[in-house]
């Protein structure tokens, strides 16, 4: 044991403690210490296998081996539970063979990790929409849109059209204008945004707004607008 600097205040040992008392401290504070080290050491080794798995399942994913994928995901989640991207990659597998339930069971667990993560909302919003729940669908599409940002970049035309499908099977028409809307202006020769705005027009009792749609519509190549424009727009 090296010697003490003296250049240091001293220990005051308090008059009820003996020296027998604090050499047991010091050894129980030497114990403690040297656990906390140990399990450090062993969350190193579980953080960096969780890793090795977690890019095996990439590799997996990037070549469309989804069961696999799924199952290196799956490892590296239970070794590190607390890495959003890990259940996130598991919903996203789980997603491309249409196994929707366990897709939102895993894009759950990666939200309550991290709740404002826009890319994750868009995707529970997809799963939602395929499972033809639009309420829910809705809300988190309107999540993901309300926290957009450049370091999670999503498809933005994608979110806002299923977003207007959900809202029209909701019977929310003006919602549904109002997202078709914006898409229309980034693409005004895009026949389907065009048709479900003109028959939201049409819903709204809005007729002239509709036909106007319709026609554009049917103009560009879209058959379904004419069943339309012979009903409402003679």
């Amino acid at each position: 044991m090296p010697d003490h600097d003296h250049g240091q205040n001293p220990i005051i040992l308090p008059i009820s403690m003996s020296p027998k008392i604090l050499f047991g401290s010091i050894l129980l504070f030497i114990g403690i210490s040297s656990s906390k080290a140990q399990t450090d050491v062993i969350d190193n080794a579980k953080y960096n296998e969780a890793v090795e798995f977690y890019n095996r399942g990439k590799i997996d994913y990037d070549i469309k081996q989804f069961q696999s994928a799924i199952e290196n995901f799956r490892r590296a989640f239970l070794l590190n539970p607390t890495n959003s991207d890990y259940p996130f990659d598991l919903s996203i597998s789980y997603y491309e063979i249409k196994k929707y339930d366990s897709a939102l069971k895993y894009i759950e667990l990666a939200i309550a990790l991290e709740p404002n993560q826009p890319d994750y909302h868009y995707r529970a919003g997809n799963i939602f929409f395929h499972k033809k729940d639009y309420s829910n669908a809705v809300h988190n599409y309107n999540i993901t849109l309300a926290n957009l940002n450049d370091e999670h970049p999503i498809n933005i035309q994608n979110c806002y059209y299923n977003k207007a499908v959900s809202e029209y099977n909701l019977g929310n028409y003006t919602s549904t204008i109002s997202d078709l809307t914006k898409l229309i202006k980034e693409d005004s020769t895009d026949f389907t945004y065009l048709h479900l705005r003109g028959v939201s027009y049409l819903r709204t009792k809005k007729v002239r707004e509709g036909c106007v749609d319709l026609l554009k519509a049917y103009k560009l190549g879209n058959s379904k607008s004419e069943e339309y424009l012979g009903r409402y727009c003679p």
